[in-house]
Parts: C-alpha cells; structure tokens; sequence
C-alpha cells in the first residue's frame, strides 16, 4: 500500500505533531506544501475561519514550528511559513536552537531597493 502523504522521520516530531489539534495539523499541512503564506492566503487553501487560523498558529508557534515574516507588500500583514526541521531532524537539537536559513524568503521590489540598505 502506497502512501501519498510523506510522514516525519523524527518520532519526536511525529508525536508532537499528533498531539495538535486537527486544526493546526491542516494549516501545517497547508503551510508544508504552501511555503510562506499570509493568514489570507491559509484560509483560502484550508477553507477555516480566521478565528481557527490564529488559533492553529498559535499552537505551532507554541510548538516552534512556525516562523513568522514581515510582509513588505502589506506591513499590516505577516507570512508565516514552517522552520527548516532538517537541522532539527539531523543533530537532534530543538528547533529553537537549530539555525534557519532566510536568505531567500522575499524579494524587495526595486522600488523598496533604497530603502532596504
């Protein structure tokens, strides 16, 4: 029998990720396939209330799977996107002491170029 949705390789992981509820566990999924999205975009893909949403990044952030961007294009807005587990998953050490890469989350516009630097 096939599987068509690819399980964590952590157990640790794994049972964290058991634990959450079904809400949180489809907005993971959502920001798993998704990549960095805006709590707009989540409800979009996951057809939730908003009210859920925030609630579902509340426990991932608790969880320290969540990562939390500044949206240049709305300031009144954040993107929210999943850590790199890899380094996680590797030398076993929690996601908070573990080291992110971001380099390539956003693109300044051209026009936000002078600002930016």
């Amino acid at each position: 029998m096939k599987k068509s949705i690819e399980e964590p390789k952590d157990k640790h992981l794994r049972k964290t990720i058991e634990g959450l509820p079904p809400s949180a566990k489809l907005v993971y999924k959502v920001l798993e396939y998704g990549g960095l999205l805006t709590q707009k975009e989540i409800a979009e893909q996951s057809y939730l209330p908003p009210r859920t949403i925030r609630y579902a990044l509340g426990r991932l952030k608790d969880e320290d799977f969540l990562q939390e961007r500044f949206y240049f294009k709305d300031a009144r807005q954040s993107l929210y996107g999943l850590k790199d587990m890899t380094n996680h998953q590797v030398t076993g050490e929690t996601a908070s002491q573990a080291e992110f890469d971001f380099a390539n989350v956003y693109t300044v516009p051209k026009e936000y170029e002078v600002l930016a630097t």
